[in-house]
Formats: structure tokens, sequence, C-alpha cells
């Protein structure tokens, strides 16, 4: 398809105080599409000055600015506009998504741009629909819990999923009053640095969104360790989540992490297995593994053990690897995000061979020269993977599987707990009490029956387990609360 007409040619500024500014630094970066290695666009690249400014803006507008008085009503009225804008320009988004995060065109187009327009609806409902809990206790007392905003929150995304996943904190964060410094991932800044054309046509007063661009070590750090930050939110891996908690134990500001996984997949013996190897290959290849709460350790019962993988392999032989756009060609198959992750990936495979785990499928680089150009890695599953094993233990984003056989309901449950992540799970069996009973013995925040991933997002988010994160999941993760006594007595002392 023709895209070059829907692409901004100018270079892309940072969005502080209500205005488009170019970086203090006057640095750029190009916008890559990783499934060919080209540039298609520019942007500036912030730094801890522009970081501080938004910071500032965001402070005033959350002290002294109209955004903290208005109604609850008025807040929903903003991201309700902001919906209707991003859907007048949903083609234009879902283009940009595609060439700078590696993603199938008609997924973007027809979920992803939809998932950020339905997050900003979503959230403009929760906006005039906020309120907190009241009860009598004992002794004729009123007590309430009321939730407020943090104020000024700074929210570090990731580049897997960086405008959806972006509308749907932020929505959050803007209906429970916060303003907020949004910092978008160095790979696949685009979208997000885009949207700040959403947020200005949309009328939010100046300060309430600020958007800069630019690396971890200075527009993260700045926010984690500014004491004008109220709260920080995060959303990738582990041992970045590691480095904010040191970083905040100056300011002990209030963090929230989202971060890895080594979701588990167990399936019983007594399931349909071409239908279910399907679901559990989707489970692993969804965005080429890119995302968190992939299942990508696999336990078949031992009975269907060598059946089921025999299936699987199959599913993986109708992927098409390309260039999203080229969805009339058969494409369904995703690049990686950056050559650099290719890369560890392509290392934890080689660790696979090492140590002695099966190759089934996948494992090898894609011949075709096109492909090369890009930073392709096909479906890759490996058998016979014991919990010593690299592969088994850490997470690779990326397309790859570790398949283990299990006998007992007991061992599959020993075997899925057995990890340092709790993000996700998922149990594929016909006997619904053993399915449900399975899912709650998975120590993880989401887990799917028969299925794989979120049916409801923002809905009924999921929050980490173990070190797949901290904080709670959806608008309350971006407010804090207080609890108030009322003495309804008409004559009270207190107690001598």
């Amino acid at each position: 398809m023709e895209y070059s007409d829907k692409i901004k040619k100018d270079t892309y500024k940072l969005y502080i105080g209500g205005e488009f500014v170019e970086s203090a630094s006057g640095k750029t970066f190009d916008f890559i599409n990783p499934a060919t290695g080209e540039a298609f666009g520019k942007g500036y690249f912030g730094g801890k000055e522009d970081t501080e400014k938004a910071i500032a803006a965001a402070r005033e507008a959350y002290d002294n600015g109209p955004w903290g008085k208005m109604s609850g009503i008025a807040r929903g009225a903003c991201l309700e506009k902001a919906a209707e804008i991003l859907t007048r320009r949903t083609e234009e988004f879902a283009i940009v998504e595609t060439l700078d995060a590696g993603k199938q065109y008609m997924g973007a187009l027809y979920y992803e741009v939809p998932q950020s327009i339905d997050a900003f609806k979503f959230y403009a409902h929760k906006a005039r629909t906020l309120g907190g809990e009241s009860s009598r206790m004992d002794g004729n007392y009123l007590n309430y819990v009321d939730w407020y905003p943090y104020g000024v929150v700074g929210e570090i995304l990731p580049w897997n999923g960086p405008l959806m996943m972006g509308c749907q904190k932020v929505g959050a964060i803007l209906a429970a009053g916060n303003t907020v410094i949004i910092k978008p991932p160095q790979w696949a800044s685009a979208s997000l640095m885009l949207l700040a054309e959403v947020f200005d046509e949309a009328g939010f007063p100046a300060g309430v969104v600020n958007i800069v661009s630019g690396s971890g070590s200075e527009v993260g750090n700045t926010l984690v360790t500014s004491k004008l930050v109220d709260m920080v939110s995060m959303t990738g891996g582990t041992e970045t989540g590691r480095s904010i908690l040191r970083n905040c134990a100056d300011s002990v500001k209030s963090i929230a992490l989202e971060l890895g996984g080594k979701s588990p997949t167990i399936v019983f013996e007594d399931v349909d297995i071409p239908q279910m190897a399907k679901w559990a290959v989707h489970g692993f290849t969804l965005h080429s593994g890119q995302v968190c709460v992939s299942g990508t350790r696999i336990f078949v019962q031992r009975s269907i053990y060598e059946p089921f993988i025999a299936a699987m392999a199959e599913v993986c032989k109708r992927f098409v690897p390309g260039n999203g756009f080229d969805y009339q060609k058969g494409v369904n198959f995703s690049t990686l995000i950056h050559p650099d992750h290719a890369k560890t990936v392509w290392n934890y495979i080689e660790s696979g061979k090492k140590e002695g785990a099966r190759l089934i499928c996948g494992g090898e680089p894609y011949a075709d020269p096109d492909l090369q150009k890009g930073s392709y890695v096909p479906p890759t599953i490996f058998a016979d993977v014991t919990p010593d094993m690299t592969i088994f233990k850490e997470e690779i984003f990326g397309p790859v599987a570790c398949v283990t056989p299990f006998d007992t309901e007991e061992e599959a449950l020993a075997l899925a707990n057995g990890s340092d992540y709790g993000l996700a799970g998922a149990v594929f069996s016909d006997n619904i009490k053993r399915a449900h009973r399975v899912a709650q013995g998975i120590r993880g925040g989401q887990i799917y029956i028969n299925t794989y991933f979120s049916k409801g997002m923002i809905d009924s988010p999921g929050t980490g387990w173990k070190e797949s994160g901290i904080g709670i999941a959806g608008i309350h993760k971006y407010m804090i609360s207080k609890t108030i006594f009322v003495d309804l007595n008409d004559v009270s002392e207190p107690p001598m």
C-alpha cells in the first residue's frame, strides 16, 4: 500500500507546557522501520533540561492550573474529545505504529488504534464516576474513604505497544486528575510524539500533558529522581524496574512497575490437540513474542507430549514473515524491534542448543535477503527443556517456546510456579473443575482458560506478582486513598 503521503515530513517536536518545542540541545534522532532497517522520519531527542521544563510545567498545571479544579465531567469531556480526534486520524496512527514498532498494519488499524480510542472513552466515563466507600463504625461514627490523584506522574512507556499502552495508561492518569510527563520508548517513539497533536487539539490545559522523548538514563532518571514528581510508573524490563527502585530511594516517591514475565501454559491430556496447539502457538508468537504476558513455557501432559509438539510445529509453518504492510501477500508475522534486541534473542536460541534442548522448528535465520534487512527471528520451539536451562528461567522476549512434559497436576503447578516471575499463565483442559483449580494455583496476576491473552485489558487489568511488578492495576494505580472519621453523636467525650 502507498502511505508516504500520510507520514509527517517535519521533525517531530517535544510537547512541553502546551507548546511544541525543539530539544534544548537541538539533537535529533531517526525513526527506523525495523522491518526494513530504513529511516522514515525524525524526532527531537530530549534530555535532562527538557525533562526539568516538562516537570515544572506539569507541577504548575497541577498546583495552580485549572485541571485540579475541573470536575470529573470536564476532565472526561477532554478525553472524549481526544477519542474523537484519534478516531478521525486512525489510518495515520496505524501507519506510524506499523512503521515504527514493526506491527502488522491490519492489526494496528483494526485492533491497536481502536483499543487506544476505547481507552480514552473508557476513562472519560471513569473520570465522572470515581467514588469512595463509606460505612458506619461502632459508636455512631461515619467513616469514608476517598481517592485523590497523586499529582505529577512520570509515565515511562515500552516499545512493544507504545500507542495502545500509552493511551491506556495516560487515559487513567488524566481521568484520576493527575498531570503527566510521558517518556516514549527510545525505540518506537513516533506515535506518542504524534499523539501530542491529539492532546493539543482536544484542548487539554497547558502543562497537563507533556511528552519528552530521549534516553532512560537522562529523561527517565530525571523523572525518577525529581522531588517535584509525585509518582513514577514504568512498563518494561525487570532490570530497569530494579534500577528505578534504587533511584527512587532518596525521594521515596510512589512507584508502579509493570515488568517482565515467563508465563506458563499448562496443557492437559483431555484437550482437542489441533485446536489448543493453535492457542499455544498464538500465546508465544503474537507480535513475534514481544508481549510481556507471552506464554513461553509450555507444559504438556506426557501422554500427548509428542503429538502436541508436532501440532505446534505444523501451526508454525503457517507464518509468513515480512513487512507489516504486505498483508495482501499473506504476511502475518512481525519483525523484532531492533537488531540489538534480535541479537539478544539469537543468543538465547544458541544457549538452548548448547544446553541440550531439542530444537523442533525455527532456530535458524531466514535466508531471504529482504528479511535479512530487518530483525526477523522465526517461530522457534525447543522441547525437553528442563528448569536448569537458561531459556527456561530468563525472559527472552521473542518468538521462542520452551516445552516440558509433566505427569500430574501437582507437578504441572510446581513447574509453572518455579519462576521468579508471576505475570500471566494459561490452562488448557476440558475438565472445567480442574481448569479453575489449576488457574487458582498458578502464582500470577492474569490467567486464561482455554484461550490466550486478555479480553479486557482496561476492563479487568492484571497485576504482576513476584518480580513481574509492583502496584495495583487500573485507575487506582494513579491515586492515593484518604480515610476520614466523623463523630455523629450529639454529645461525645473522649475516653479518659
